[in-house]
């Protein structure tokens, strides 16, 4: 008991509750499905292509497809620039970008937990973009940090915009911690 209670007490305080994550993700899920629907006259039967970047945008992603409605396929990709920091080194470690073949000319929506610097979701566009050739190719983040943007690129959809604050919960981790978290807390780097 001791143990459970001692985490209880280290847990960060509520940045972005649940409810506001769940109202804002159903909104989201609105615009992207709108975009489909009225933009780019999805053929009949024809799938969405769902790339989800392991691991933070994981619960996002799974949300975000249920609340979309929308025939999809799923895909995952491993990336990673921060591991046990709070800040992005700026290297990215890219363990696993295997996609299948059948995802050529498709609908490609790439799912971010964060777009920090930027330099993961360009770099990953740019690798769809040139080995796929996507009818169309849209990023969708829970979160958009533009303060600290390295590269010129902005989420076509994205949740909420933050400060330059380090947000764990709901996915996002720090050193492989929080991520079970239903809400958005700030780390408290005491």
């Amino acid at each position: 008991m001791s143990n459970l209670y001692s985490l209880k007490a280290t847990l960060p305080t509520v940045f972005i509750s649940k409810s506001q994550i769940a109202n804002r993700v159903a909104e989201l899920a609105e615009e992207v499905k709108n975009f489909y629907l009225s933009q780019n006259n999805l053929e009949q039967n024809e799938n969405i292509i769902v790339i989800g970047v392991l691991k933070g945008a994981f619960i996002f992603t799974a949300d975000l497809i249920r609340a979309l409605k929308l025939p999809t396929q799923l895909e995952f990709v491993r990336i990673a620039s921060y591991g046990d920091s709070t800040k992005s080194n700026g290297i990215l470690n890219i363990p696993d970008l295997a996609l299948p073949n059948n995802i050529v000319n498709k609908h490609i929506l790439i799912v971010e937990d964060i777009v920090d610097t930027g330099k993961t979701a360009s770099f990953l566009k740019q690798y769809i973009q040139d080995q796929f050739n996507p009818k169309s190719l849209k990023l969708a983040s829970l979160l958009s940090k533009p303060s600290r943007r390295a590269v010129e690129i902005d989420p076509d959809f994205y949740g909420f915009e933050i400060e330059d604050k380090f947000v764990i919960g709901y996915g996002l981790d720090f050193g492989e911690k929080y991520r079970e978290l239903d809400y958005l807390g700030i780390l408290n780097e005491d």
